[in-house]
């Protein structure tokens, strides 16, 4: 399996360092450049070539980037790592974790699911949560009414209209209505506390997100393999 890179940028003296873990099936090269503000440009560059050439001859194309870098990724001629699919694939789960977060059974609440088209990822959210939940918002210029009432002749689930509100909402894209606790599952991905999780790894706080969507990406975790918590739930075992 292809190395994930990582690349960590120090402003303070010191050597360059490179190191390789493995998280699960998942080896990641981290490189550290060391580069206090008073070296110069031109020796920064130097080290910064270093760098890049390392991750670039083990293999590496995806990297965590750091936004203290003075070169941006793409001026580094790696790809980041997108979040979204992750998250637009548990969106469902993301979901029922917010309403429980307010502590309002799956069956006493409704959710309001916002996009500019509709989408697959929206749609198969809104097939899995409409045998659990007490309705569903369709909130899809032009196409979300004829949708929502598809629904409701699939699993006579009553597709509330937008006066009825909701108490979370699950934004597939910008624009659009919001109702309750927001769940933004596009761009940066905005979870109002929550955080998805798999117990079954040990991964570093700040490499969780970018390593979960990689194992996703590459089939080496499951739905089930995955948790949704707050971001302040303490981490067991207790």
């Amino acid at each position: 399996m292809a190395a994930v890179g990582r690349l960590i940028w120090r402003e303070e003296k010191g050597r360059g360092s490179s190191d390789l873990h493995y998280y699960g099936t998942l080896p990641v090269l981290t490189v550290t450049v060391c580069a206090p503000p008073s070296m110069g440009m031109w020796r920064k560059r130097r080290r910064m070539r270093r760098a890049v050439r390392a991750l670039y001859q083990a293999g590496v194309r995806q990297v965590i980037w750091p936004e203290s870098c003075p070169w941006s990724l793409q001026e580094s001629g790696f790809s980041g790592i997108e979040v979204e699919v992750l998250y637009q694939a548990q969106a469902d789960q993301l979901a029922l974790g917010a309403l429980e977060g307010l502590g309002i059974p799956p069956g006493e609440g409704r959710i309001a699911l916002v996009a500019q088209r509709l989408t697959i990822p929206l749609q198969r959210t809104a097939q899995r949560l409409c045998p659990l939940v007490r309705g569903l918002l369709i909130q899809v210029p032009g196409e979300g009414e004829n949708y929502a009432r598809w629904l409701h002749g699939q699993y006579g689930l009553p597709v509330a209209p937008a006066a009825a509100g909701a108490e979370v909402t699950v934004a597939f894209s910008p624009g659009g209505p919001r109702w309750g606790r927001c769940l933004e599952v596009y761009g940066d991905c905005r979870l109002d506390g929550l955080r998805l999780t798999a117990p079954g790894l040990d991964l570093p706080e700040e490499m969780e997100e970018p390593l979960l969507a990689v194992l996703w990406e590459r089939g080496e975790i499951r739905g089930e393999d995955l948790a949704v918590t707050s971001l302040d739930t303490p981490e067991g075992p207790w």
